[in-house]
């Protein structure tokens, strides 16, 4: 799934009410026993809900003081639930926040300065910049991401088809491949799938000299995110499926996908769903790098926290919380529990410790960062509001693949709306 669709937040920030309470946040103090209590939430599916559990067993296995409260969600009602107990001076000790909403839950003044609580002295320090607000780090990234297209050899080989070179090719050989792929099976196997990701339109705008957000608003022009949907339009009915089929397959997620499915050859996603994508179809998938825009200086890849751990400025548990993330990120037991399911381990003893026992699409997603590392930036904190833009473009991207609206007329309307959210 390209863009996960929900209802935007509830109107806690427009209002003020996310601005700090009375009550404190999260856990207990200390208890008669001397024991802590920390609220510890995320969302996620059952396998990271396991994964993470796992991870929580052996870190009170280690802190017999501290008793961590778990507490998961799906996507669609995470942030409601999250901002819900905030306006209340009720929000969890550690909790799991992505880039799109750190930058406003960190000027809200609800993220506490993880900088003093937690050592990050073996982190990646260009990711690790991703988790700061206005120079304050105020979240540490789970672990490292990056947002490629993939390409299931089967599907390509079945059609007699070789991969790409991918060091040299563009967008119109792209397109290209995926028309052939789709015309030479014949039976609903496609050569990939329309993406409305907000990652993907980072890529293209890097690749036309422009930024995603630009001093708290978009910085990528109207013209050019016409042009990204027209690339979409490029696709329909040739190298991607109609309208109607590729709006549905949109809609679902990495394990329906057309590569996880064996119906399609190529597709973008993250670096952490090659496991996914590789079982669903039980083929071999190849991370492939980005085509490029003609005259492009850059691919326009980068480096992306899976998501990131905050702590609570409000916890009446702040140490113990601490302690709870410094754990996560930190120590080459929960490395090994956790795999890559938030990112491959950003501490560089962790994964020197972990990586000859990560499973073999794992291996292959380390191999294709390390190698392109060069390349591949990590974003900062993004402006308020940034959260509601993904449902915008997949809403606008919509409108452009039903004939409703011009690529050019969906582009201004979404610059427009999108600068009005953004501040």
């Amino acid at each position: 799934m390209s863009v996960h669709r929900r209802k935007l937040w509830p109107a806690l920030i427009v209002t003020g009410a996310l601005t700090l309470g009375t009550a404190c946040a999260g856990g207990d103090s200390a208890a008669d026993d001397g024991s802590v209590t920390v609220e510890f939430r995320w969302w996620g599916s059952d396998e990271r809900h396991q994964l993470t559990q796992k991870a929580v067993d052996a870190f009170e296995a280690k802190h017999e003081n501290i008793k961590v409260k778990v507490q998961t969600f799906d996507w669609n009602s995470y942030y409601d639930q999250l901002t819900t107990t905030m306006a209340a001076g009720d929000a969890p000790d550690v909790f799991a926040v992505e880039i799109r909403r750190l930058g406003e839950l960190g000027r809200a003044g609800q993220l506490a300065d993880v900088g003093k609580l937690v050592d990050t002295s073996d982190l990646n320090a260009e990711l690790l910049r991703s988790g700061e607000v206005d120079g304050v780090l105020r979240a540490v990234p789970t672990g490292a991401n990056t947002f490629s297209l993939m390409a299931n050899t089967k599907v390509l080989d079945d059609v007699g088809v070789e991969l790409p070179d991918d060091s040299t090719w563009s967008w119109d050989d792209y397109h290209a491949l995926a028309a052939e792929v789709s015309g030479k099976t014949g039976r609903g196997v496609y050569g990939t799938q329309i993406n409305f990701n907000d990652a993907f339109l980072q890529v293209f705008a890097a690749q036309h000299g422009q930024s995603l957000y630009e001093g708290g608003k978009l910085g990528v022009t109207a013209d050019t995110v016409a042009d990204w949907y027209g690339t979409h339009m490029d696709l329909l009915g040739k190298g991607a499926p109609p309208a109607d089929l590729s709006s549905e397959i949109d809609a679902t997620g990495v394990e329906q996908s057309l590569i996880a499915t064996g119906k399609g050859a190529m597709g973008m996603w993250w670096s952490n769903q090659l496991g996914a994508l590789t079982s669903g179809s039980g083929a071999n998938v190849e991370m492939l790098r980005m085509p490029r825009s003609a005259g492009a200086r850059t691919n326009g890849m980068f480096l992306q926290p899976t998501m990131h751990w905050a702590v609570a400025e409000r916890s009446d548990a702040k140490e113990a919380a601490a302690k709870l993330v410094d754990f996560l990120v930190n120590d080459p037991e929960a490395g090994a529990i956790l795999g890559s399911d938030r990112g491959l381990p950003m501490n560089s003893k962790v994964l020197a410790d972990v990586r000859d026992g990560l499973p073999e699409t794992d291996q292959k997603s380390l191999a294709f960062i390390e190698a392109n590392s060069k390349d591949l930036t990590a974003p900062r904190a993004y402006p308020d509001g940034a959260g509601e833009i993904p449902a915008m473009l997949q809403r606008y991207g919509e409108e452009v693949i039903f004939g409703r609206l011009t690529a050019q007329k969906a582009a201004e309307a979404f610059v427009k709306e999108a600068n009005g959210a953004l501040h």
